[in-house]
Parts: C-alpha cells; sequence; structure tokens
C-alpha cells in the first residue's frame, strides 16, 4: 500500500522522503541540508521577504524561495549553484545598502566565529568584505528608547518582518506593523506611537525572533555573545501557568529570559517572566540576623539557629506562612517541620488560591485548538498573562470568547457574549439570602452558556477562585465535551494545595514565615511575640523580624512546582547560591535536630521520596 503521506524528492543529488504539505526549506532541514534564510524563523509562518534561501526547481522558470515553496512528487532541487549563489550575495548587497549597519557599535556584531548577528553570519559565509552599492550615511534613521525592556534601532532593521509576525501569530497583540512603502518603509507600532507609549505589552516575542541587532534588551546588550553564555532551560515561578524559559548566564549572572520554543508555553512569555524576574531587588541577605536588645545585627548560623530553636521549644503554639513561590521540596520540608516537630496545624500560604475541580481538566495546548472559550471570574491579562494571550489567539482564529465576570477586564473587547456572575447563579444581598439561594441557578444565563458549549467542538472553560457555590455547581451542569482550566493564583499554590496548604489567617505566640524571594509588596505580617523570617532580600517583613534567616532565591533553587494544569514541571539551578545559603530543608533538618528531634531529612532525595 502507497503511503501517500510521503513525497519523493532530491535535493543536490541526494534523495530525500519529505512529508506532504512541507516546504524545500523544512524538507531539506529535516535531512540535515542548510539552506540560509533571514526573515524564517520556525515559529513564525513564513514570508519569503529577504530572498536569501532561493534555490532552483527543475520545472521552475526562476529561482524559488525555499521557505514558502512546497515539496512535490518528483521535485528535483539545488541549493547551492552559481545562479543561487549571486542571487543571495546580490539580496545581502541590497539589505546592506537599505540601512547604515554600523556592525561596530552593534551588541550582536562580532567576528565569523561568534557574530549573533544573522545579516553579518551570511556576509561572512558569502564572502562580503565590502558594499558593492553604497547606503545612504548622510541619513538619520530614528532610535527608539522609548521601551522600559528593550531599545528599536531602525538603521539594524533588514524589515524581515519577524517581529511583526512574532506580535501578530505568537503574543496576539497586533501592535507593531509595517508602515509607509518603498525606501520609505518602517517598522512602527500602532499608529506610529513610540513603543513606550504603544499598545505593546513587553512580552519580548519580537525581541526574540529579530536576527540583527535592531531589537536590543536593555540589560543584556554587551555583555556577551552567544558562545559566552551558559544556555539553561528550567521554569518561570512568576505565576501558575509555570512557562518553560530558557536562561542565559555568565559567570554566575543571570543575563537574559528567554521563552523555550518547545516548551507547553510554546516559547510565549510575559512581561514578568521575561523582564521582571531580571530586575533589580532589594539588598541580598547572606548572613542571619538577629534582635538584640531592640536591635538587629549580624550573627552566626549557629546562635540564630540555637536561638531559634530554643525560642520555638518555649513556644507552645507556633504558627507559619509560607510563599506560593516555594517549590516542592520546600514546601514537603515546612510542612513536616509544623505537623512532625512543632505538631502545629497552623501553617497557611502568604496568598494564592486553588479553584475547586468542577469537571475534565484541560491543557494549555488545548487553548490553541478551542472553538469556543469561556472565561468565569478570572482576569486572565492582569493574573496568568500567557494563558491571555493565547486566548487573543485563538479568538483571531476565530474561535467564540465568553465572559462571565462581574468586573470589567482587558479581554472584555474581544467577546461576542458578556454575561455578569448573577446571570447564571443567584447571589444574594444578605448572608441569609446567600444561604438560601445557595444552589439557586438562573436559566436564563445557564441555558446561554450551555448552548455556547454545545455549538462548539472544543470548547475550554476557564474559571477563576473565590465565586460561588451557586456558579461552580453551574459550571458541573455543563455538557461534558467541556474542559475545564482553573485559573490558580500562586505559582506553586497547586502544589501547595496537594499538602492541604492554603492561603487562611494563622494565629501563634510564634511565627515563622518561610518567604524566600517573595516581596512584600505592602502585605502586614500577623502579630507575634516572637518572628523568624527566611528570606532572600532585606524588606519591610525582616526589618520587623526577631530573627532573619538567609534563604535561596528562584535562581539558586532545585526541585519542582505543580502549574495550573496539575503538571509538575522542573526547576533547575541557573547560578550557584552565595556561601552557606543552604537550601530550605537543610536549614529546617538542622532546626529539627538543634530542637531535639530527629533530622527530618537526610538528602535532598529523602525530601522528594516524601512528594
Amino acid at each position: 500500500m502507497i503511503n501517500t503521506g510521503v513525497v519523493n524528492i532530491t535535493i543536490n543529488g541526494r534523495q530525500i522522503h519529505a512529508r506532504a504539505g512541507q516546504t524545500v526549506l523544512e524538507a531539506a532541514a529535516a535531512a540535515g541540508i542548510d539552506i540560509p534564510t533571514l526573515c524564517y524563523h520556525p515559529a513564525l509562518p513564513p514570508e519569503g521577504a529577504c530572498r536569501v534561501c532561493l534555490v532552483e526547481i527543475e520545472g521552475q522558470r526562476t529561482l524559488q524561495p525555499a521557505c514558502t515553496f512546497p515539496v512535490f512528487e518528483g521535485m528535483v532541487v539545488r541549493t547551492e549553484t552559481e545562479a543561487i549563489v549571486a542571487a543571495r550575495v546580490f539580496a545581502l548587497q541590497m539589505l546592506f545598502s537599505e540601512r547604515s549597519h554600523y556592525c561596530m557599535f552593534c551588541p550582536a556584531s562580532g567576528s565569523d566565529s561568534n557574530t549573533d548577528c544573522e545579516l553579518q553570519k551570511l556576509a561572512y559565509r558569502y564572502g562580503l568584505t565590502c558594499w558593492e552599492y553604497a547606503p545612504n550615511l548622510q541619513k538619520s534613521w530614528p532610535l527608539d528608547a522609548s521601551g522600559k525592556y528593550f531599545v528599536l534601532d531602525h538603521s539594524r532593521c533588514i524589515l524581515c518582518r519577524r517581529c511583526v509576525r512574532a506580535c501578530r501569530e505568537i503574543s496576539a497583540n497586533h501592535t507593531l506593523g509595517v508602515h509607509q512603502r518603498g525606501a520609505r518603509t518602517m517598522i512602527g507600532a500602532d499608529d506610529d506611537q513610540p513603543l513606550g507609549q504603544s499598545t505593546c505589552v513587553s512580552c519580548g516575542s519580537c525581541l526574540q525572533v529579530c536576527p540583527t541587532g535592531a531589537l536590543m534588551e536593555r540589560r543584556s546588550s554587551f555583555l556577551g555573545h552567544e558562545t559566552d553564555v551558559r544556555r539553561v532551560k528550567t521554569t518561570c515561578l512568576g505565576c501558575s501557568v509555570g512557562c518553560a524559559i530558557e536562561c542565559l548566564t555568565r559567570d554566575n549572572i543571570l543575563l537574559r529570559i528567554e521563552g523555550d520554543w518547545t516548551g507547553h508555553n510554546g516559547g510565549l512569555l510575559c512581561s514578568v517572566g521575561r523582564f521582571e524576574a531580571v530586575d533589580a531587588r532589594p539588598p541580598r541577605i547572606t548572613t542571619p540576623w538577629v534582635r538584640t536588645d531592640g536591635q538587629l545585627r549580624p550573627s552566626s548560623w549557629g546562635e540564630a539557629l540555637e536561638l531559634t530553636a530554643q525560642r520555638l521549644r518555649e513556644t507552645s503554639n507556633v504558627a507559619g506562612l509560607v510563599s506560593p513561590r516555594t517549590i516542592n521540596e520546600g514546601l514537603v520540608a515546612f510542612s513536616c517541620f509544623f505537623n512532625e516537630v512543632l505538631n502545629s496545624d497552623e501553617l497557611a500560604l502568604l496568598h494564592g488560591e486553588v479553584p475547586p475541580e468542577v469537571g475534565e481538566p484541560a491543557s494549555i495546548a488545548e487553548i490553541n485548538d478551542a472553538d469556543c472559550l469561556v472565561v468565569v471570574g478570572g482576569d486572565l491579562l492582569q493574573n496568568q498573562k500567557v494563558v491571555g494571550y493565547l486566548t487573543k489567539r485563538a479568538f483571531d482564529r476565530g474561535a467564540q470568547l465568553v465572559i462571565v465576570n462581574d468586573a470589567r477586564t482587558d479581554l472584555d473587547a474581544y467577546a461576542q457574549q458578556r454575561m455578569k456572575l448573577d446571570a447564571i447563579a443567584h447571589t444574594g444581598a444578605s448572608p441569609f439570602e446567600r444561604l438560601r439561594y445557595t444552589y439557586h441557578l438562573r436559566l436564563e444565563g445557564v441555558s446561554k452558556l450551555k448552548s455556547a458549549v454545545d455549538c462548539a467542538q472544543h470548547p475550554v472553560v476557564m474559571y477563576g477562585p473565590n465565586l460561588s457555590i451557586a456558579v461552580y455547581a453551574a459550571l458541573r451542569g455543563l455538557p461534558r465535551k467541556a474542559r475545564f482550566l482553573p485559573l490558580i493564583e500562586g505559582a506553586n499554590a497547586a502544589g501547595a494545595a496537594r499538602l492541604g496548604l492554603t492561603a487562611r489567617a494563622v494565629q501563634g505566640d510564634a511565627l515563622f514565615v518561610l518567604a524566600g524571594d517573595e516581596l512584600p509588596n505592602g502585605k502586614p505580617l500577623p502579630e507575634a511575640g516572637f518572628t523568624v523570617i527566611q528570606s532572600a532580600y532585606r524588606t519591610a517583613w525582616t526589618d520587623a523580624a526577631d530573627v532573619v534567616l538567609p534563604a535561596r532565591v528562584w535562581t539558586e533553587k532545585q526541585g519542582s512546582l505543580v502549574n495550573l494544569e496539575g503538571r509538575e514541571l522542573p526547576v533547575v539551578p541557573l547560578t550557584e547560591a552565595p556561601r552557606d545559603i543552604h537550601p530550605d530543608w537543610v536549614t529546617l533538618a538542622t532546626l529539627s535536630s538543634l530542637m531535639g528531634n530527629a533530622v527530618l531529612f537526610g538528602s535532598m532525595a529523602d525530601v522528594q521520596r516524601s512528594l
């Protein structure tokens, strides 16, 4: 039986089995044959604008772009003939002549062995040593430095439109576009607004796909070439989406964060995960502090832990708070310390909410294929931004969007239907009314919701926390084909929920806070007679504590977390922790021993077995 999905082609005299629907470029890449490109990027739809990937195809009158030309049975392709090389050199010369491209001042520029500029790399490859068509060096090209995180230098732009396609196809924000025509063509934001005043959401997708130095990140520019850095894949702790990220480090410093194209987020990030995670933080705590005569002073680990152990032994009721940014291993150790050493159940999250299960769970990948998206009670573009961008992307592809929320959200402008929560479930004004109408559903609103889901083939319902019992009951009554994605708040709140930890008020004569790299952001802590804070940074919380213990930041941790899909994701150390700052479980095991108890965990493997 003939496999109609296989197409037999020949590239440079080599027989290739390609897949039906592949382009020449894709088939060549799969076979390990290199065809140079500039405007092409595997995460974007092909454009065919740069003409660098031109190839000869028997039967075609002219050279054809490999990135857009589909394979066909019996196709014969040549990729490096004299005519092809001449055409590529001409295309490169024209690209260099359009703008000034003053390479000596470009952070992407380098030698033939370390340049990060794809245009310069091709110039080295094809032996360009001078301009055939000199650019107009008298012309001044604008530089847009109005954005907070990156700069757009038009003198280095080659109009490949990767950034425009990334803004449209990856983040679905539609900020960047092509303005004017001919030699005046420019990439611009909105109606020719500066980036800093535009609708740009700083997702950074354009920055990651730019092939030259036209888009430069402020922080990492001039700090090293690709050959100078180390790439490590890990998980973002910015929110419960748990995006897959690829981090670039050098000399134990985190330089830049990029989206991992192979991750469940498909390379898409938000400003929190790409830029804010690298932003400057308060001063780092590298040594313990204890309060003496009303003043905090530096101390040794031994003194700080002995004082903590003594005060906790003397206190009958100890309360604990833990950051939802704490990875699973730290949560397990902290929970075991309270349950087995302190015999206390006054343990809770600093913040974070996990909605109840209401039906068959959905994955983030299912948003891309959904033809109906229902968002109930959540604010995606504020709390789970990447999921919000994916929702907008599905809308662009024709999915129906239904919003059910009392508050206004940034997705409202895209919704075909919008209802308030009391349209599907009665909400009483008084506690008596709320009790009386706990399961009272409003037929008209529920019918509209069911109708939207019924008409779809792949409906996905995303729902937030802190909704009424009646609203959750209405969601459970939706057609069985619906898939549900809980909009969990808190990076590892899902992992904490597996241990029975939720955000609630706690009380105790002593308070132990495992803050990690969490910042207070104006949140007060409960009052207690004795307070221990384990924190990476000096904050208002540590200034009010009796004992301060250093903690590792997210780039120094090793373990896992659970995202809103219920997927366990790896957290990999990117940088080395300062000397004598140990993982959370080591500090807690030492403290347990000082309090006269058995050591909770002897190794990382012991902690992971407890999971």
